[in-house]
C-alpha cells in the first residue's frame, strides 16, 4: 500500500515540522537526561529551554527541505525527463 503526500501543501510542511520537533524534543530531554545520569548530576528538567532548542532545529529543518524542494521542482519544471524510468535498460 503506498501513501501519497501531496509535498505542495502546507499542511504536509506543517506535519513535517511537528514531526521533527516532537522526535528532536523528545531526543533532546533523553540525552539531557542520560548526561545527567553520567556525570552523577541532579537534573532539573528545562522545559522551556528543550522546545526553544527544538523549534529551532525544526524550523531549520523544515525551511531548508522546503527551499530544496522549490529549487528541485524549478528544475523539473525546466527539463521534464521522466526520473522514474529505469535506466539500466534504455535502448
Amino acid at each position: 500500500m503506498k501513501i501519497t503526500l501531496n509535498r505542495s501543501d502546507p499542511r504536509f510542511w506543517l506535519l513535517y515540522f511537528f514531526l521533527h520537533f516532537s522526535l528532536l524534543l523528545f531526543s533532546l530531554l533523553i540525552f539531557k537526561w542520560l548526561w545527567s545520569e553520567i556525570c552523577s548530576l541532579t537534573y532539573a528538567l528545562d522545559l522551556g529551554e528543550a522546545c526553544f532548542i527544538a523549534v529551532c532545529y525544526a524550523l531549520i529543518l523544515t525551511v531548508s527541505k522546503i527551499i530544496l524542494y522549490r529549487i528541485s521542482k524549478k528544475r523539473y519544471e525546466k527539463n521534464p525527463v521522466d526520473r522514474r524510468r529505469n535506466n539500466l535498460f534504455r535502448e
